[in-house]
């Protein structure tokens, strides 16, 4: 039987993640804020130590394709294009800065999968919407200084966060806050004391990274309450700016870090 991942066929092409790298272009609509970095420090796992406080929100269109299958983008682009919504923290391991996601949507199973094989927090949103300009739109015309954006995701038939940016001008690369690098939580818990649980800290191979086609403004992050996501113990918290831009990287895999001991570890009874 053949497969990267579920289903395992024959021939392998049933599986729900090809094999990588992945090679991706994004176009965001982005959102910098400030917390408290005690109150953020409890929002990551052990290893991990908050820097300054400083944040980030962000609703995302991403186009993927894996080197394995580039022709994806025209024999399967479903395949190829998801959105995402996420929010994530910047920190530190041993003294390398980084960022990590504390929160993460998607709405599309494959990219759910993915991510949890690299160390991402992803969960299915119902409906993840973001405002897209066309430059020869008659009336709004593409982005400039005055458009305003906004992203948003649901799940569970309520909003969990809005990002909005009104553009007061044209930026550069300087104005999009690099981390360092992206750190994750590989998490797969034993369901029996046969099984091995599976607790890594990771950090994301990412490679050829490109920023273009940024502009900035005055920014907001609201977030919603739905019970059992959590997004209020990211507050309180001030937004600096907001960023639209275009980007694009490749990821081959992640590296792990070091391996965590999780509560949720079963251990064999005698």
């Amino acid at each position: 039987m053949k497969g990267f991942t579920h289903f395992q066929t024959p021939n392998g092409k049933a599986s729900i993640v090809d094999e990588g790298p992945f090679h991706w272009g994004i176009d965001y609509i982005t959102v910098y804020f400030k917390g408290e970095k005690e109150a953020l420090q409890r929002l990551l796992p052990d290893g991990l130590r908050i820097s300054d406080g400083s944040g980030i929100a962000y609703v995302g269109e991403f186009v993927s394709v894996s080197e394995k299958y580039p022709d994806a983008v025209y024999l399967d682009p479903a395949q190829t294009v998801y959105h995402e919504a996420a929010i994530g923290l910047s920190c530190s391991y041993s003294g390398k800065p980084g960022v990590f996601f504390v929160f993460m949507w998607v709405d599309k199973d494959w990219s759910l999968i993915r991510g949890w094989l690299n160390g991402y927090p992803k969960k299915i949103a119902d409906d993840i919407v973001m405002t897209k300009l066309h430059p020869l739109n008659p009336l709004t015309g593409g982005v400039k200084a005055g458009s305003q954006l906004s992203g948003y995701a649901t799940r569970h038939g309520e909003r969990v966060f809005t990002v909005q940016v009104k553009v007061n001008r044209k930026g550069s690369s300087d104005d999009v806050i690099r981390f360092g690098s992206t750190f994750g939580l590989r998490l797969f818990p034993a369901t029996h004391p046969s099984q091995t649980h599976v607790q890594e800290l990771v950090e994301v191979s990412k490679s050829t990274p490109t920023v273009d086609d940024v502009w900035v403004g005055d920014g907001e992050l609201r977030l919603g309450d739905l019970y059992g996501e959590e997004l209020e113990l990211l507050q309180p918290f001030q937004v600096r700016y907001g960023c639209i831009y275009r980007t694009g990287f490749t990821i081959s895999g992640s590296k792990v870090l070091a391996q965590l001991s999780g509560e949720t570890q079963l251990q064999e009874k005698t």
